[in-house]
């Protein structure tokens, strides 16, 4: 596993449990939102983006991109 993709993985498990924490979810339920949405895909293919930003702004970003597929998370 190369540093970007380790980089990467980290990036995906913070915001994983930090959904978790914000939209008061189970693990399982937020999982469910996940994989659904392939949230951890989007975080990969937008990785160069969004790591210029701190997770709070990763995971409004994450937010709005559920929002405009018609998921809520609240």
């Amino acid at each position: 596993m190369s540093e970007h993709d380790i980089d990467i993985a980290d990036m995906q498990c913070w915001i994983f449990r930090m959904a978790q924490t914000r939209w008061k979810k189970s693990p399982e339920a937020c999982s469910k939102i996940f994989q659904d949405n392939d949230v951890f895909g989007f975080i990969a293919s937008c990785y160069d983006i969004l790591h210029l930003s701190g997770y709070e702004c990763v995971l409004d970003d994450v937010e709005e991109m559920l929002k405009n597929r018609g998921v809520s998370v609240c």
